[in-house]
């Protein structure tokens, strides 16, 4: 639980929130998965600071990654949805990459969540799941341009597919199983979508044309 109003923050409380996350950002750019009691540390706090501003430390950590993708700006997307997914992809993972730990850390705090939720046997999705979907909108967003010429479920599946090729999760398969490096992964991701994309607007005019049973 957040315990703060972030609209409504003291000038001095504030200044201690940002020195706390960058303090973690730091630690993170070490490749380290800082406790609670390394960040404060960093931040030269007392160990009971952060507790004052969230219950848990997963907590904390979902919070730094919501200022991460907050602070990032996307690239403007155009007309062509091609071109929209190779510049999203190559930026996406170079973000990626800058905040790998940051990112792997929040992974293992999900999937943590989730085997806890069954080990309580507890059906709530929504106490473990990420509540918004920046990899979804922004997805929706570089395949728009497809919208006058794939239905929008196809439109939608694309998203759902491409969704798998664009994320910590697949930066960690194709790293430490596949030994792949950032250009490398940008390559394969982009290649990938690309081959999704073309396969569903060849499907579309083939069963406009009615080649297509």
């Amino acid at each position: 639980m957040q315990l703060f109003d972030e609209n409504n923050l003291s000038p001095v409380r504030r200044r201690t929130l940002e020195r706390l996350v960058n303090a973690a950002l730091k630690l993170y750019k070490e490749d380290k998965f800082p406790s609670p009691e390394e960040i404060t540390r960093e931040a030269e706090y007392a160990k009971v600071t952060l507790r004052s501003y969230f219950t848990t430390h997963s907590e904390f950590v979902e919070y730094v990654v919501k200022q991460v993708v907050g602070a990032a700006e996307r690239p403007r997307m155009g007309a062509d949805a091609e071109e929209n997914i190779t510049h999203l992809l190559t930026w996406g993972y170079g973000e990626l990459y800058s905040h790998e730990g940051l990112m792997r850390d929040a992974m293992r705090i999900s999937q943590h969540r989730w085997q806890t939720s069954h080990a309580a046997e507890n059906d709530d999705e929504e106490d473990f799941l990420c509540k918004r979907s920046n990899r979804r909108e922004a997805l929706t967003e570089a395949l728009a341009p497809l919208e006058s010429q794939l239905p929008q479920d196809k439109v939608q599946k694309l998203v759902m597919l491409m969704s798998v090729l664009y994320g910590t999760e697949a930066m960690t398969v194709l790293k430490d199983t596949f030994g792949l490096k950032q250009e490398e992964i940008i390559e394969l991701t982009t290649w990938g979508a690309k081959l999704m994309l073309q396969q569903a607007l060849s499907q579309e005019k083939c069963f406009n044309e009615g080649d297509v049973p």
